[in-house]
């Protein structure tokens, strides 16, 4: 399993419903707000694979293990964004979406799952750490049991590429 590996004992650290999304295969449904900056940061976006509608609107994910990693596919609405997570190196996870290639290091942290992105190739080009204001993800768990997540990335020259913030629960597969 990808991040108890990639986190080591700070895995226990996560809530139980965190442990348990990262440690099994499962689907959740819910929802998001989606939003983007100016236009040509949407085209950004969409060429990553990243959904180019904003707003809020149905959410669903889908988490299935690969003897090289995870698959992770979310709905947006009906826009299917798939990406390729595996172990990159000790304590460090790579994932793969559209044309883009993140390095990110998951940290327990504050009562959830804080993931900064430490690395970014678009396009198959390095995007200096100069060029990045900030891009990570943070998921939490509420009291009623939702997965909360708040994924979004910043880019100087560009603004917001993408955030989208929402919640989720388990649910049976369609």
């Amino acid at each position: 399993m990808l991040y108890p590996t990639a986190m080591g004992p700070a895995f226990r650290d996560l809530p139980d419903a965190l442990q348990r999304f990262h440690s099994g295969e499962g689907f959740y449904a819910g929802r998001v707000i989606v939003s983007h900056g100016n236009a040509l940061s949407r085209r950004v976006a969409r060429a990553g694979g990243m959904p180019g509608a904003s707003g809020e609107m149905p959410f669903s994910f889908r988490l299935t293990h690969t003897p090289d990693g995870e698959v992770w596919e979310r709905n947006f609405g009906g826009h299917i964004t798939r990406s390729t997570q595996w172990l990159h190196a000790s304590g460090i996870v790579a994932e793969k979406v559209g044309s883009s290639l993140f390095v990110m290091k998951p940290q327990a942290r504050d009562g959830g799952l804080f993931i900064p992105i430490t690395g970014i190739r678009g396009f198959g080009l390095s995007v200096p750490q100069s060029l990045v204001i900030s891009c990570d993800g943070m998921e939490r768990v509420r009291d009623d049991g939702a997965i909360t997540f708040d994924v979004h990335a910043k880019v100087r020259g560009l603004g917001l590429i993408v955030r989208y913030q929402g919640a989720m629960f388990p649910a049976a597969a369609p």
